[in-house]
């Protein structure tokens, strides 16, 4: 094979150089400086006078819709009194200023190829009396945007946010009436069709044998508890009402009627704390007025009528003439849910630091226990004090097995159920408390699953009775002082002994 000369690889080298030469020197021509050429950006309206628009109106899905200015407000052509959203004219305005040609169709062939014969939507605004008129025809769906015409002969493509911009109806732009924060509620009553819930939430009452529980049914002269977490679920959806649409901003009596708020469904009150500004009537350095924040009780009324196309109410806020769209779930659960549904289902919410004794009856022997504390020194010397129960003057390690009686949950309830057969375990509780100084619970065997529950002589709740033989069955080894290994031994001594006989 023969080699290559010197002379041919150089012509090589010499020819690939001069290609890369040429196309250097056609990208420099093409692109000088290596910069990409920076393209104009085209506004439609860029002589527009925001400041000097006094009439907007459009037209889309079949309704017109007209505003005027007087170049301090906006309001309904028609109807001055209509509670205008004026940033929605602002927004519009200013979105016409903006709106940019991405291209121009010079001679264009006829309109109704662009969509523009029957528009989506017509636009029209008003400066000093003279009005321009923009249609908005079909998506240019290679390109991107919309076909627009205003008049001059050409057709635009312009950018596609210019459409969404109105499609609006004249309820679309309403200013929907302003709820109030209630996060701080201190009552809620629910007046419904069939029954009244009095609520209140009453911290530290001593109005049960718990402070845990901080919700109270009010039923004539007596508060009953409620599930804390249960009862603020329900609250919730007060505290969370939200308008999902206006229906009239302006009812009368026959219209209230018409959607059921002359006799409303459901009457919500709330009485809450609300946060204001208070001007104090003085002046920083600058002159600014100087504010102070001030809690005061204020009061929330929401009335809430029939159902409308199965996914909403209607509602209003009481002695308002403007009519609102809620979600019909806060109707159904204010409706329908009751005391029963409120009621707490733990077996026993105790706290501990107030028992300072209790007596324990399990197979038909009591032991008489003593909670109290005692001073114990760590080995550098330092003094604490820890909780200790004392049986006979003997200390007996059952805290945590009392502990296993507030961790026992509710498996059913039933109002009628009356305890039948013997008890498997009672305690009574004595405690350092202005109320509820002694709170009782007895454990009774209902069936081959079940215990009925009886707390402080009310039985309603169920629990699983495997659980409350295994705390009884540990209390008593732990109270005797006899391990399971123990009891085991016996009963392996008492049977050698019987075969032995």
């Amino acid at each position: 094979m023969k080699r290559k000369s010197r002379s041919t690889t150089l012509l090589i080298l010499l020819g690939v150089l001069l290609v890369l030469i040429v196309a250097t020197a056609a990208a420099t021509r093409l692109n000088p400086d290596n910069q990409v050429e920076e393209v104009e950006t085209v506004y439609l309206l860029s002589d527009l006078d925001t400041d000097a628009v006094t009439g907007l109106s459009w037209t889309y899905d079949g309704e017109t819709v007209s505003l005027t200015s007087d170049g301090e407000g906006w309001t309904d052509a028609d109807d001055d009194s209509f509670p205008l959203d004026e940033s929605y004219p602002e927004s519009m305005v200013a979105a016409l200023a903006e709106v940019t040609v991405t291209k121009t169709i010079e001679e264009p062939a006829e309109l109704s190829e662009y969509g523009l014969e029957e528009p989506a939507c017509t636009v029209t605004v008003t400066v000093d009396g003279e009005e321009t008129e923009l249609l908005i025809g079909d998506e240019n769906t290679l390109d991107g945007g919309y076909y627009l015409s205003n008049g001059d002969g050409n057709v635009y493509i312009v950018d596609d946010s210019l459409l969404s911009t109105f499609t609006y109806s004249l309820y679309d732009l309403i200013e929907m009436e302003t709820l109030p924060d209630l996060s701080d509620i201190s009552r809620v009553t629910v007046d419904a069709e069939t029954q009244t819930l009095d609520i209140y939430y009453l911290e530290d009452s001593g109005l049960a044998y718990s402070d845990e529980y901080t919700w109270f049914l009010l039923d004539g002269e007596d508060y009953l508890t409620l599930d804390n977490d249960t009862t603020e679920a329900l609250l919730d959806y007060v505290q969370s009402l939200s308008w999902a649409s206006c229906a009239d901003y302006n009812a009368d009596e026959d219209e209230l009627a018409a959607c059921g708020l002359d006799e409303p469904a459901v009457t919500v009150t709330v009485a809450y704390t609300e946060t204001v500004q208070v001007d104090t009537g003085e002046t920083d350095d600058d002159g600014e007025t100087i504010y102070e924040t001030e809690e005061r009780d204020a009061t929330f009324v929401l009335e809430i009528g029939d159902y409308y196309e199965g996914e909403y109410c209607y509602a209003r806020i009481a002695g308002s003439q403007m009519v609102h769209l809620i979600d019909a779930d806060v109707c159904d659960v204010l409706l329908y849910t009751g005391y029963d549904d409120l009621r707490p289902d733990d077996i026993l919410l105790m706290d501990w630091d107030t028992v300072t004794s209790a007596e324990i009856t399990i197979d038909d022997v009591t032991y008489t226990v003593e909670r109290t504390t005692q001073e114990v020194e760590d080995e550098d010397g330092e003094t604490t004090e820890e909780t200790i129960w004392l049986l006979d003057g003997g200390e007996v390690d059952i805290e945590d097995t009392l502990d296993d009686l507030t961790d026992l949950t509710a498996t059913d309830s039933d109002d009628s159920a009356t305890p039948e057969r013997s008890a498997i375990a009672s305690f009574t509780f004595h405690r350092n408390t202005d109320t509820y100084q002694t709170v009782t619970l007895t454990f009774y065997q209902y069936d081959s699953s079940s215990c009925l529950v009886e707390l402080n002589g009310e039985t309603r709740l169920f629990c699983d009775r495997e659980d409350v033989e295994s705390i009884a069955d540990e209390l008593v080894s732990i109270l005797t002082g006899e391990t399971e290994e123990e009891d085991a031994s016996e009963d392996e001594a008492d049977t050698d002994t019987s075969e032995d006989e």
